[in-house]
């Protein structure tokens, strides 16, 4: 299983803005009819950015369509992953046209607002995967939840029932819990476990399914393998380069007095994106477009510096350090004709839009990483030394980005998501993926895969987790990188496994001289049993 992030940025023809967004608001309406039925997709929605530089009264507008999701296999290329998502889609959409949905014709209502789209639309579904592919963008560097890395929307759904139906099994008898209290002990917790497991498998009979484990595990590899190739790159390739680029523009800096920000800044004017319709705390989108200022050491240093950080966040198994509310999060660095760049970010988040961007300025590293991308963007707000200055070790005065302005700054360049679908929340029953939840599911699906937990060395963690669960309803989510044994042993497990897989491979034969006019006996086909 591998999960895709698939965007397409297309240019809007000029007169057709207002019928386009006419079209997005319907299809805000129809976004149920028109993405659940694609096979693996999580996340998509549709919004139109304005790539045109600031002091220009002429606008440039696009249509941007991004999409997480998940495939079988263990392809790596980027853009089949994404040619598998356009081709469901566009099988999707046809099947409806032949239903005469008006979900299909809204699509194509969409997209005839745009360059190059094609005449007969969905009448034409190859044209219409070749558009996609035509103008989709990679990402530069993104950041994916670990339990989205290997489990589908069916998979992720299965396991929030599961620990749904696990709770209230328990609630039921909570009684006589009381009455027969368990101090956690091996002896104790198997015949409890195995009750559960049973409730398990009354939700759904694939929940222990085999393939489930494999693809846990094989994450957990890919997350080993990340964490020790990850201090190669960041310091032997990307550091160095990244300390002369920023001692390039630090000499190149310029001399003019930093922007003031007031409370009066048009930045603090401008409508934020829009919390999903159905519940505003739970899986809330973000697009944030900003122009690539500084000239060419600028765009140089970021992309230098985004391929190092998607190797660092490949890492996490666990949120992204202590920041457990982003689903999935993406940056994508656009390049248009002219040399110019634009970094576009892309999120969806829980929690409400100021709790989001307080935990990135709370967390240092999270911090330094969002200062060093978009310092030299458009209207950056420069650092200060604010209210209680304090001097470095050598005597200069320490800087700091302050809160508000860079939150302005924030507002000001965020787009509204026009169209937001989620497989959770539109695409079946109604159910709150939270990230903790997801997490919480996750753990307890894997302790009540396990057959036994009554062996002494070997279910000594597994017996903790279940008994922390058992008592505060909720499991620990762990650490955000693997420990030290399990690094070692997931990394051991994969270079196995690639010496195995490279062992089975069959060996070529030796040619054999077979002279001619000498025919065996029989008949290739003669050789198969009736």
């Amino acid at each position: 299983m591998r999960h895709g992030t698939a965007t397409v940025i297309t240019r809007i023809l000029p007169d057709a803005l207002v019928d386009l967004e006419t079209s997005l608001t319907e299809a805000a309406r129809l976004r149920t009819a028109l993405f659940s039925g694609v096979p693996g997709l999580h996340f998509a929605r549709w919004a139109i950015i304005d790539l045109a530089p600031p002091e220009e009264a002429t606008k440039d507008y696009r249509l941007l369509f991004a999409a997480d999701f998940t495939v079988p296999g263990e392809d790596k290329d980027a853009r089949e992953l994404d040619r598998r998502l356009f081709h469901g889609f566009v099988a999707w959409l046809w099947n409806l046209r032949a239903h005469e949905a008006r979900a299909a014709t809204v699509f194509d209502d969409i997209y005839r607002a745009c360059r190059d789209y094609p005449a007969r639309g969905l009448a034409e579904p190859d044209a219409v995967e070749a558009y996609l592919l035509n103008h989709r963008v990679e990402a530069t560097t993104r950041h994916v939840d670990f339990a989205y890395r290997f489990e589908s929307p069916e998979d992720l759904r299965e396991s929030v029932d599961v620990l749904r139906e696990v709770n209230q099994h328990l609630d039921a008898r909570v009684r006589l819990l009381a009455e027969t209290p368990w101090r956690g002990g091996r002896g104790e917790l198997p015949h409890l476990h195995r009750e559960l497991r049973d409730v398990a498998l009354s939700v759904s009979s694939t929940v222990f399914d085999a393939g489930w484990s494999k693809r846990l595990e094989s994450a957990r590899r890919a997350a080993a393998v990340a964490t020790l190739t990850y201090p190669f790159h960041r310091y032997v390739s990307a550091l160095p380069k990244v300390g002369v680029l920023r001692f390039g523009l630090w000499l190149r800096r310029s001399k003019e007095p930093p922007r003031v920000w007031g409370p009066c800044s048009p930045e603090l004017g401008v409508p934020r994106s829009p919390p999903p319709p159905t519940d505003a705390m739970v899986q809330n989108p973000m697009v944030h477009v900003a122009r690539v200022t500084g000239g060419p050491l600028a765009k140089k240093l970021a992309e230098v510096a985004l391929p190092s950080v998607d190797k660092r966040l490949s890492r996490y198994v666990v949120g992204l350090n202590l920041i457990q509310t982003i689903h999935c999060a993406r940056w994508l660095l656009h390049s248009e004709a002219d040399g110019t760049k634009h970094l576009i970010f892309l999120s969806n988040y829980d929690d409400s839009w100021e709790a989001y961007i307080d935990s990135f300025v709370d967390h240092t590293d999270v911090r330094a990483f969002l200062e060093l991308i978009w310092s030299h963007t458009d209207g950056f707000p420069a650092k200060t030394r604010g209210f209680f200055p304090k001097r470095k070790w050598w005597g200069g005065w320490e800087l700091r980005l302050s809160v508000e302005p860079f939150k302005a700054w924030l507002r000001g360049h965020e787009v509204p998501t026009r169209v937001w679908y989620s497989a959770a929340l539109d695409g079946g029953p109604y159910q709150r993926h939270s990230l903790l939840l997801l997490h919480n599911a996750l753990r307890l699906r894997e302790l009540l895969s396990r057959e036994r937990i009554d062996r002494p060395l070997r279910d000594w963690a597994a017996r903790r987790a279940f008994a922390a669960f058992l008592s505060r309803g909720a499991c620990n989510p762990g650490r955000a990188l693997l420990r030290f044994p399990a690094l070692v042993s997931h990394s051991l497990s994969a270079l196995s496994a690639a010496l195995r897989e490279r062992w089975r491979e069959p060996r070529r034969m030796p040619r054999v001289f077979e002279p001619t006019g000498l025919h065996p006996h029989l008949a290739p086909e003669q050789h198969a049993v009736a």
